[in-house]
């Protein structure tokens, strides 16, 4: 019996990482078209600027999904989390730009820029797995 709990477990988690894929595929997909059409740094920058507000907008799907239908403690648990990522997102964001800024060239604001989308990418992918982490059943 025990067996079946763990092969369910393990069957679940692997779904939910192919499926966690799936979650903003358009948005890299996007993001990997305007990038190869952009002509200049300033086309690559804006590329990334739109991804960063998309990836944003999914974030905020994913956290409102999240807080659906949750009980008072969890929604101020995780509320009060998410305040606190916050502040570090934009504390590291901060550390990103001084990191890169030292550097010489124009593709240092790219990868910058790359650094700080995926710091919004991997939270949005992360409130994904945390919601659908109960969802056994797939």
């Amino acid at each position: 019996m025990m067996f079946k709990k763990v092969l369910i477990l393990c069957l679940s988690i692997t779904s939910l990482s192919a499926y966690a894929g799936s979650i903003g595929q358009n948005i890299d997909s996007t993001l990997d078209k305007c990038k190869n059409d952009a002509l200049s740094t300033i086309d690559s920058q804006n590329c990334y600027k739109f991804a960063t507000v998309s990836w944003d907008k999914e974030l905020g799907t994913q956290y409102s999904l999240l807080m659906k239908d949750q009980p008072d403690n969890v929604r101020v648990a995780i509320r009060d989390s998410q305040r606190q990522w916050i502040k570090y997102r934009d504390s590291y964001n901060k550390g990103i730009e001084a990191f890169y800024q030292k550097e010489e060239g124009t593709i240092w604001s790219l990868v910058a820029a790359e650094s700080k989308m995926n710091i919004i990418r991997d939270k949005a992918l992360d409130l994904y797995r945390l919601r659908s982490s109960t969802n056994l059943g797939g």
